[in-house]
Protein backbone atom coordinates (compact mmCIF):
# COMPACT_ATOMS: atom_id res chain seq x y z
CA UNK A 1 0.00 0.00 0.00
CA UNK A 2 2.43 2.36 0.59
CA UNK A 3 4.50 1.52 -2.43
CA UNK A 4 1.07 2.08 -4.16
CA UNK A 5 1.25 6.05 -2.64
CA UNK A 6 5.38 5.88 -3.56
CA UNK A 7 4.64 5.92 -7.09
CA UNK A 8 1.73 8.26 -7.18
CA UNK A 9 3.34 10.45 -5.58
CA UNK A 10 6.67 10.02 -7.64
CA UNK A 11 7.02 13.38 -10.26
CA UNK A 12 9.68 11.28 -12.36
CA UNK A 13 9.25 9.89 -16.00
CA UNK A 14 11.52 7.09 -15.37
CA UNK A 15 9.15 5.62 -12.12
CA UNK A 16 7.93 2.91 -13.64
CA UNK A 17 11.45 1.20 -14.86
CA UNK A 18 12.68 1.82 -11.46
CA UNK A 19 10.00 0.20 -9.84
CA UNK A 20 10.29 -2.64 -12.40
CA UNK A 21 13.99 -2.70 -11.40
CA UNK A 22 13.17 -2.77 -7.52
CA UNK A 23 10.59 -5.47 -8.22
CA UNK A 24 12.60 -7.80 -10.07
CA UNK A 25 15.43 -7.42 -7.08
CA UNK A 26 12.97 -8.43 -4.20
CA UNK A 27 12.21 -11.53 -2.51
CA UNK A 28 8.89 -11.47 -3.82
CA UNK A 29 10.20 -12.16 -7.47
CA UNK A 30 12.35 -14.99 -6.59
CA UNK A 31 9.32 -16.19 -4.15
CA UNK A 32 6.76 -16.22 -7.14
CA UNK A 33 9.00 -17.51 -9.91
CA UNK A 34 10.41 -20.51 -7.46
CA UNK A 35 6.66 -21.16 -7.09
CA UNK A 36 6.00 -21.57 -10.99
CA UNK A 37 9.06 -23.16 -11.95
CA UNK A 38 8.97 -25.99 -8.96
CA UNK A 39 5.40 -26.47 -10.22
CA UNK A 40 6.54 -27.04 -13.99
CA UNK A 41 9.63 -29.22 -12.78
CA UNK A 42 7.17 -31.13 -10.47
CA UNK A 43 8.52 -30.46 -7.47
CA UNK A 44 6.16 -32.89 -5.39
CA UNK A 45 5.73 -34.35 -2.07
CA UNK A 46 4.20 -37.65 -4.32
CA UNK A 47 7.78 -38.76 -4.35
CA UNK A 48 7.91 -39.51 -0.54
CA UNK A 49 10.93 -36.93 0.57
CA UNK A 50 10.29 -33.82 2.07
CA UNK A 51 13.74 -32.96 2.38
CA UNK A 52 14.66 -33.36 -0.80
CA UNK A 53 11.55 -31.54 -2.23
CA UNK A 54 12.73 -28.39 -0.31
CA UNK A 55 16.05 -28.69 -1.03
CA UNK A 56 14.73 -28.49 -5.14
CA UNK A 57 13.18 -25.27 -4.52
CA UNK A 58 15.50 -23.60 -2.39
CA UNK A 59 18.04 -24.82 -5.16
CA UNK A 60 15.37 -23.15 -7.88
CA UNK A 61 14.60 -20.06 -5.83
CA UNK A 62 18.65 -19.45 -5.31
CA UNK A 63 19.38 -19.76 -9.03
CA UNK A 64 16.32 -16.98 -9.63
CA UNK A 65 17.08 -14.90 -6.89
CA UNK A 66 20.96 -14.53 -8.31
CA UNK A 67 19.22 -14.31 -11.89
CA UNK A 68 21.36 -17.23 -13.39
CA UNK A 69 21.69 -17.54 -16.94
CA UNK A 70 18.49 -19.60 -17.92
CA UNK A 71 21.29 -22.32 -19.74
CA UNK A 72 22.53 -23.14 -16.48
CA UNK A 73 19.23 -23.80 -14.76
CA UNK A 74 18.30 -26.04 -17.51
CA UNK A 75 21.66 -27.47 -17.41
CA UNK A 76 21.48 -27.96 -13.63
CA UNK A 77 18.41 -29.98 -14.15
CA UNK A 78 18.58 -32.23 -17.16
CA UNK A 79 22.33 -32.93 -16.08
CA UNK A 80 21.52 -33.34 -12.69
CA UNK A 81 24.47 -36.12 -10.96
CA UNK A 82 24.10 -37.41 -7.14
CA UNK A 83 22.41 -37.18 -4.12
CA UNK A 84 19.57 -34.39 -3.33
CA UNK A 85 21.84 -33.41 -0.64
CA UNK A 86 24.51 -32.53 -3.04
CA UNK A 87 22.35 -32.17 -5.98
CA UNK A 88 19.03 -31.08 -5.33
CA UNK A 89 17.91 -30.47 -8.97
CA UNK A 90 18.14 -34.75 -9.17
CA UNK A 91 15.13 -34.47 -7.58
CA UNK A 92 13.27 -33.65 -10.79
CA UNK A 93 14.44 -37.71 -11.80
CA UNK A 94 13.19 -38.76 -8.73
CA UNK A 95 9.83 -37.72 -9.36
CA UNK A 96 9.68 -39.26 -12.87
CA UNK A 97 11.39 -42.84 -11.54
CA UNK A 98 8.04 -44.96 -12.03
CA UNK A 99 8.35 -44.56 -15.60
CA UNK A 100 11.53 -42.29 -15.65
CA UNK A 101 13.03 -42.76 -19.08
CA UNK A 102 9.57 -42.18 -21.13
CA UNK A 103 8.54 -39.12 -18.51
CA UNK A 104 11.62 -37.72 -18.76
CA UNK A 105 12.24 -37.26 -22.53
CA UNK A 106 8.89 -36.14 -22.28
CA UNK A 107 8.97 -33.72 -20.29
CA UNK A 108 12.62 -32.48 -21.80
CA UNK A 109 10.74 -32.06 -25.23
CA UNK A 110 7.87 -29.52 -24.05
CA UNK A 111 9.65 -28.20 -20.85
CA UNK A 112 12.49 -27.05 -22.40
CA UNK A 113 11.73 -27.10 -26.30
CA UNK A 114 7.91 -26.47 -26.46
CA UNK A 115 7.55 -30.11 -28.28
CA UNK A 116 5.24 -32.77 -27.20
CA UNK A 117 6.42 -35.80 -28.46
CA UNK A 118 4.59 -37.86 -26.22
CA UNK A 119 2.54 -39.21 -28.74
CA UNK A 120 5.35 -39.75 -30.86
CA UNK A 121 6.75 -42.64 -28.73
CA UNK A 122 3.67 -44.68 -30.71
CA UNK A 123 3.16 -43.42 -34.02
CA UNK A 124 4.11 -40.60 -36.40
CA UNK A 125 1.49 -38.08 -36.58
CA UNK A 126 0.47 -37.62 -39.52
CA UNK A 127 0.09 -33.84 -40.16
CA UNK A 128 3.20 -32.99 -37.61
CA UNK A 129 7.13 -33.44 -38.28
CA UNK A 130 7.95 -35.64 -35.60
CA UNK A 131 7.39 -39.30 -35.78
CA UNK A 132 9.32 -42.22 -33.36
CA UNK A 133 12.73 -41.95 -34.49
CA UNK A 134 12.76 -37.99 -33.27
CA UNK A 135 11.26 -39.58 -29.64
CA UNK A 136 13.45 -42.36 -29.34
CA UNK A 137 16.87 -40.26 -30.64
CA UNK A 138 15.49 -37.59 -27.50
CA UNK A 139 15.67 -40.92 -24.84
CA UNK A 140 18.87 -42.18 -26.47
CA UNK A 141 20.69 -39.53 -24.18
CA UNK A 142 18.79 -40.51 -20.87
CA UNK A 143 18.76 -44.34 -21.77
CA UNK A 144 21.79 -44.70 -19.77
CA UNK A 145 20.75 -42.98 -16.91
CA UNK A 146 20.00 -44.79 -13.39
CA UNK A 147 20.59 -45.18 -9.88
CA UNK A 148 24.08 -47.22 -9.18
CA UNK A 149 24.09 -50.29 -6.51
CA UNK A 150 24.53 -49.89 -2.93
CA UNK A 151 28.78 -50.15 -2.33
CA UNK A 152 29.49 -48.17 -5.59
CA UNK A 153 30.96 -44.80 -5.47
CA UNK A 154 29.42 -41.35 -5.58
CA UNK A 155 27.41 -40.28 -7.75
CA UNK A 156 24.81 -42.54 -6.72
CA UNK A 157 22.64 -41.14 -9.32
CA UNK A 158 24.30 -40.57 -12.88
CA UNK A 159 24.51 -41.51 -16.33
CA UNK A 160 27.00 -44.73 -16.86
CA UNK A 161 27.72 -47.07 -19.36
CA UNK A 162 24.34 -49.13 -18.65
CA UNK A 163 21.27 -48.99 -20.42
CA UNK A 164 17.88 -49.16 -19.14
CA UNK A 165 17.09 -52.17 -21.42
CA UNK A 166 14.50 -50.05 -23.60
CA UNK A 167 14.10 -50.84 -27.30
CA UNK A 168 12.98 -48.35 -30.30
CA UNK A 169 10.17 -50.33 -31.23
CA UNK A 170 11.13 -49.64 -35.20
CA UNK A 171 14.34 -50.67 -35.26
CA UNK A 172 14.47 -53.27 -31.60
CA UNK A 173 17.81 -51.21 -30.88
CA UNK A 174 18.63 -49.53 -27.68
CA UNK A 175 17.89 -45.81 -28.75
CA UNK A 176 21.08 -44.04 -30.18
CA UNK A 177 20.96 -40.13 -29.19
CA UNK A 178 19.74 -38.14 -31.66
CA UNK A 179 19.34 -34.50 -31.72
CA UNK A 180 15.65 -33.42 -32.66
CA UNK A 181 16.08 -32.36 -35.90
CA UNK A 182 19.50 -32.83 -36.23
CA UNK A 183 22.01 -35.87 -36.61
CA UNK A 184 23.15 -38.66 -34.64
CA UNK A 185 25.34 -37.83 -31.32
CA UNK A 186 28.49 -40.44 -30.93
CA UNK A 187 29.81 -40.49 -27.33
CA UNK A 188 31.94 -42.92 -25.51
CA UNK A 189 31.73 -44.66 -22.55
CA UNK A 190 32.56 -42.16 -20.23
CA UNK A 191 30.47 -39.65 -21.53
CA UNK A 192 27.25 -38.36 -20.25
CA UNK A 193 25.05 -37.61 -23.38
CA UNK A 194 22.77 -35.00 -21.42
CA UNK A 195 25.66 -32.82 -21.59
CA UNK A 196 25.75 -32.66 -24.97
CA UNK A 197 22.41 -32.60 -25.35
CA UNK A 198 22.46 -29.12 -23.41
CA UNK A 199 25.06 -27.80 -25.29
CA UNK A 200 23.17 -28.36 -28.24
CA UNK A 201 19.87 -27.03 -26.89
CA UNK A 202 21.79 -23.93 -26.04
CA UNK A 203 23.13 -23.40 -29.58
CA UNK A 204 21.87 -19.73 -30.85
CA UNK A 205 21.01 -21.83 -34.44
CA UNK A 206 18.57 -23.73 -32.08
CA UNK A 207 15.32 -22.79 -33.04
CA UNK A 208 13.43 -24.26 -29.89
CA UNK A 209 15.27 -23.60 -26.69
CA UNK A 210 14.92 -19.68 -26.37
CA UNK A 211 11.65 -19.26 -28.34
CA UNK A 212 9.86 -21.54 -25.45
CA UNK A 213 11.20 -19.79 -22.50
CA UNK A 214 10.40 -16.10 -24.26
CA UNK A 215 7.21 -17.59 -25.07
CA UNK A 216 6.54 -18.45 -21.40
CA UNK A 217 7.46 -15.70 -19.82
CA UNK A 218 4.96 -13.50 -22.68
CA UNK A 219 2.12 -15.54 -21.32
CA UNK A 220 2.93 -15.40 -17.71
CA UNK A 221 2.89 -11.47 -18.04
CA UNK A 222 0.26 -10.61 -20.78
CA UNK A 223 -2.59 -13.47 -20.09
CA UNK A 224 -1.48 -15.25 -23.45
CA UNK A 225 1.19 -16.68 -25.10
CA UNK A 226 2.26 -15.72 -28.61
CA UNK A 227 2.36 -19.15 -29.27
CA UNK A 228 -1.03 -20.63 -27.56
CA UNK A 229 -0.26 -23.17 -25.35
CA UNK A 230 3.58 -21.80 -24.31
CA UNK A 231 4.55 -25.87 -24.54
CA UNK A 232 3.28 -26.73 -27.85
CA UNK A 233 5.13 -25.08 -30.63
CA UNK A 234 4.68 -26.73 -34.11
CA UNK A 235 4.09 -25.76 -37.80
CA UNK A 236 0.34 -26.36 -36.94
CA UNK A 237 0.57 -23.87 -34.36
CA UNK A 238 1.92 -21.04 -35.65
CA UNK A 239 2.41 -18.04 -33.53
CA UNK A 240 0.15 -15.11 -33.33
CA UNK A 241 3.21 -12.58 -34.24
CA UNK A 242 6.20 -14.30 -35.44
CA UNK A 243 8.16 -11.26 -35.80
CA UNK A 244 7.66 -10.44 -31.99
CA UNK A 245 8.70 -14.15 -30.87
CA UNK A 246 11.79 -14.05 -33.14
CA UNK A 247 13.14 -11.03 -31.71
CA UNK A 248 12.42 -11.40 -28.16
CA UNK A 249 14.30 -15.05 -28.86
CA UNK A 250 17.14 -13.39 -30.58
CA UNK A 251 17.43 -11.08 -28.02
CA UNK A 252 17.57 -13.59 -25.14
CA UNK A 253 20.34 -15.31 -27.12
CA UNK A 254 22.21 -12.03 -27.10
CA UNK A 255 21.88 -11.53 -23.46
CA UNK A 256 23.33 -14.83 -22.78
CA UNK A 257 19.85 -15.61 -21.49
CA UNK A 258 19.35 -13.29 -18.77
CA UNK A 259 15.67 -13.88 -17.74
CA UNK A 260 15.37 -10.37 -15.90
CA UNK A 261 16.54 -9.03 -19.03
CA UNK A 262 13.64 -10.20 -21.07
CA UNK A 263 11.27 -9.98 -18.31
CA UNK A 264 12.11 -6.02 -18.00
CA UNK A 265 12.11 -5.48 -21.87
CA UNK A 266 8.49 -7.08 -21.43
CA UNK A 267 7.03 -4.79 -18.57
CA UNK A 268 8.83 -1.79 -20.08
CA UNK A 269 7.13 -2.21 -23.22
CA UNK A 270 4.06 -0.66 -24.90
CA UNK A 271 1.81 -3.53 -24.73
CA UNK A 272 2.22 -4.45 -21.92
CA UNK A 273 1.09 -1.10 -19.88
CA UNK A 274 -1.90 -1.19 -22.40
CA UNK A 275 -5.70 -0.84 -20.28
CA UNK A 276 -7.30 -3.80 -19.81
CA UNK A 277 -10.41 -1.50 -20.53
CA UNK A 278 -12.16 -2.79 -23.74
CA UNK A 279 -12.76 -0.40 -26.14
CA UNK A 280 -15.38 -1.30 -29.27
CA UNK A 281 -12.27 -1.29 -31.60
CA UNK A 282 -10.61 -3.89 -29.31
CA UNK A 283 -13.30 -5.57 -27.59
CA UNK A 284 -12.91 -8.50 -29.87
CA UNK A 285 -9.39 -9.14 -29.70
CA UNK A 286 -8.35 -12.66 -28.26
CA UNK A 287 -4.77 -12.82 -29.58
CA UNK A 288 -3.13 -9.51 -31.09
CA UNK A 289 -2.93 -8.08 -27.53
CA UNK A 290 -4.80 -5.02 -28.54
CA UNK A 291 -5.43 -4.52 -24.65
CA UNK A 292 -4.54 -6.11 -21.69
CA UNK A 293 -6.05 -9.31 -21.02
CA UNK A 294 -7.26 -9.41 -17.60
CA UNK A 295 -7.38 -13.05 -15.73
CA UNK A 296 -7.25 -14.40 -12.19
CA UNK A 297 -4.42 -14.89 -10.10
CA UNK A 298 -2.62 -17.67 -9.87
CA UNK A 299 -3.71 -19.86 -6.59
CA UNK A 300 -1.33 -19.07 -4.31
CA UNK A 301 -0.68 -15.35 -5.01
CA UNK A 302 -4.66 -14.62 -4.87
CA UNK A 303 -4.72 -16.23 -1.56
CA UNK A 304 -1.59 -13.51 -0.39
CA UNK A 305 -3.27 -11.43 -1.94
CA UNK A 306 -6.53 -11.52 -0.03
CA UNK A 307 -3.99 -11.83 3.29
CA UNK A 308 -2.49 -8.59 2.33
CA UNK A 309 -5.92 -6.69 1.70
CA UNK A 310 -7.14 -8.39 5.14
CA UNK A 311 -4.15 -7.75 7.23
CA UNK A 312 -4.27 -11.44 8.16
CA UNK A 313 -1.98 -14.69 7.46
CA UNK A 314 -2.91 -17.94 6.54
CA UNK A 315 -1.00 -20.66 8.28
CA UNK A 316 0.56 -23.88 7.23
CA UNK A 317 1.27 -26.80 9.37
CA UNK A 318 5.05 -27.62 9.33
CA UNK A 319 6.06 -23.96 7.87
CA UNK A 320 7.18 -20.71 9.24
CA UNK A 321 4.11 -18.78 10.59
CA UNK A 322 5.03 -16.46 8.34
CA UNK A 323 5.42 -18.44 5.19
CA UNK A 324 2.75 -17.17 2.47
CA UNK A 325 1.18 -19.48 -0.25
CA UNK A 326 4.33 -19.02 -2.71
CA UNK A 327 6.70 -19.61 -0.55
CA UNK A 328 5.56 -23.32 -0.20
CA UNK A 329 7.77 -25.77 -1.70
CA UNK A 330 5.45 -28.30 -2.72
CA UNK A 331 1.73 -28.99 -3.70
CA UNK A 332 1.20 -30.82 0.24
CA UNK A 333 0.31 -28.52 2.37
CA UNK A 334 -3.47 -28.64 3.30
CA UNK A 335 -5.37 -25.62 2.09
CA UNK A 336 -9.10 -25.96 0.66
CA UNK A 337 -9.07 -22.35 -0.60
CA UNK A 338 -5.81 -23.42 -2.67
CA UNK A 339 -6.83 -26.35 -3.80
CA UNK A 340 -10.37 -24.51 -4.86
CA UNK A 341 -8.67 -22.39 -7.43
CA UNK A 342 -6.98 -24.68 -8.79
CA UNK A 343 -3.28 -25.19 -7.17
CA UNK A 344 -1.78 -27.58 -9.74
CA UNK A 345 -1.14 -31.61 -8.00
CA UNK A 346 2.57 -31.68 -9.91
CA UNK A 347 2.33 -34.77 -11.96
CA UNK A 348 2.58 -33.01 -15.30
CA UNK A 349 5.38 -30.62 -16.21
CA UNK A 350 2.22 -28.89 -18.56
CA UNK A 351 0.92 -25.46 -17.72
CA UNK A 352 -2.46 -26.78 -18.23
CA UNK A 353 -2.11 -28.04 -14.51
CA UNK A 354 -3.01 -24.59 -13.46
CA UNK A 355 -6.61 -23.48 -14.64
CA UNK A 356 -7.61 -20.00 -14.70
CA UNK A 357 -11.25 -20.59 -14.89
CA UNK A 358 -13.97 -19.73 -12.52
CA UNK A 359 -16.47 -22.31 -10.82
CA UNK A 360 -19.11 -22.13 -8.94
CA UNK A 361 -16.94 -23.40 -5.85
CA UNK A 362 -14.91 -20.55 -6.39
CA UNK A 363 -17.67 -18.00 -6.36
CA UNK A 364 -19.19 -20.20 -2.89
CA UNK A 365 -15.77 -20.10 -1.27
CA UNK A 366 -15.57 -15.98 -1.94
CA UNK A 367 -19.31 -15.79 -1.08
CA UNK A 368 -19.92 -17.93 2.10
CA UNK A 369 -16.84 -18.88 3.22
CA UNK A 370 -16.03 -18.74 7.26
CA UNK A 371 -12.50 -18.44 6.08
CA UNK A 372 -13.35 -15.24 4.45
CA UNK A 373 -15.69 -14.17 6.54
CA UNK A 374 -12.64 -14.58 9.83
CA UNK A 375 -10.29 -12.83 7.31
CA UNK A 376 -12.95 -9.88 6.94
CA UNK A 377 -13.63 -9.66 10.94
CA UNK A 378 -10.21 -10.75 12.38
CA UNK A 379 -9.69 -8.78 15.43
CA UNK A 380 -6.15 -8.43 14.50
CA UNK A 381 -7.12 -7.71 10.59
CA UNK A 382 -7.14 -4.65 8.42
CA UNK A 383 -10.57 -3.56 9.07
CA UNK A 384 -10.29 -4.11 12.78
CA UNK A 385 -6.94 -1.57 13.17
CA UNK A 386 -8.76 0.83 10.84
CA UNK A 387 -11.68 1.35 12.69
CA UNK A 388 -9.73 2.05 16.34
CA UNK A 389 -8.01 4.79 14.40
CA UNK A 390 -10.82 6.47 13.85
CA UNK A 391 -10.02 8.42 10.69
CA UNK A 392 -12.39 10.31 8.34
CA UNK A 393 -14.67 7.84 6.16
CA UNK A 394 -12.79 9.16 2.70
CA UNK A 395 -9.35 8.39 4.27
CA UNK A 396 -10.51 4.72 5.09
CA UNK A 397 -11.90 3.93 2.01
CA UNK A 398 -8.85 5.07 0.13
CA UNK A 399 -6.64 2.91 1.99
CA UNK A 400 -8.92 0.16 1.22
CA UNK A 401 -8.62 0.51 -1.81
CA UNK A 402 -4.76 0.80 -2.67
CA UNK A 403 -4.79 -2.29 -0.03
CA UNK A 404 -6.93 -4.29 -2.78
CA UNK A 405 -6.87 -2.41 -6.45
CA UNK A 406 -3.41 -0.32 -5.82
CA UNK A 407 -5.44 2.43 -6.76
CA UNK A 408 -7.52 5.22 -5.55
CA UNK A 409 -11.06 5.14 -5.86
CA UNK A 410 -12.96 7.33 -8.50
CA UNK A 411 -14.84 10.29 -7.69
CA UNK A 412 -18.17 8.03 -8.21
CA UNK A 413 -16.45 5.45 -6.25
CA UNK A 414 -15.64 7.21 -3.39
CA UNK A 415 -19.48 9.00 -3.61
CA UNK A 416 -21.20 5.43 -3.27
CA UNK A 417 -18.77 4.17 -0.79
CA UNK A 418 -18.86 7.01 1.49
CA UNK A 419 -22.99 7.52 1.20
CA UNK A 420 -22.38 3.63 2.09
CA UNK A 421 -20.95 4.04 4.79
CA UNK A 422 -22.11 7.30 6.52
CA UNK A 423 -25.46 4.99 6.82
CA UNK A 424 -24.25 2.41 9.10
CA UNK A 425 -24.63 2.76 12.68
CA UNK A 426 -21.06 0.57 13.32
CA UNK A 427 -18.84 1.28 10.79
CA UNK A 428 -16.90 -2.59 10.83
CA UNK A 429 -19.49 -4.56 9.31
CA UNK A 430 -19.48 -1.66 6.50
CA UNK A 431 -15.78 -1.38 6.08
CA UNK A 432 -16.29 -5.68 5.94
CA UNK A 433 -18.33 -4.88 3.19
CA UNK A 434 -16.52 -2.66 1.35
CA UNK A 435 -13.50 -4.92 1.28
CA UNK A 436 -15.21 -7.36 0.51
CA UNK A 437 -16.39 -6.14 -2.65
Amino acid sequence: MEEAREFFADPTTAKRSALIDRLLNSPDYAANFAMRWSTILRNSRLAGADQAAYAFHNWIKDMIARNRPYDELVRGVIAAAGEWQDAPAINWYWQMRDDQLHQVTADTAQVFLGIRLQCARCHHHPFERWGQDDYYGLAGFFIRLGRKSFGQPPPYFAASSVTTGERNPLTGQTPEPKYPDGPVAKFTPEDDPRHALVDWMVRPENPFFARVLVNRLWAHFLGRALVHEVDDMRETNPPSNPELLDALARDFIEHRFDVKHIIRTILNSRVYQLSSEPTPANERDRQNFARYYARRLAAEVFLDAVDQATGTRSQFGGVSSNARAVDLPHEGFGSYFLDTFDRPRRVSGCECERSSAATLAQVLLLANSDEIEGKLAAGNGRIAKLVKENKPTRELIEELYLATCSRFPTSEELRTTVHYLDGQPNKQPGLEDVLWT
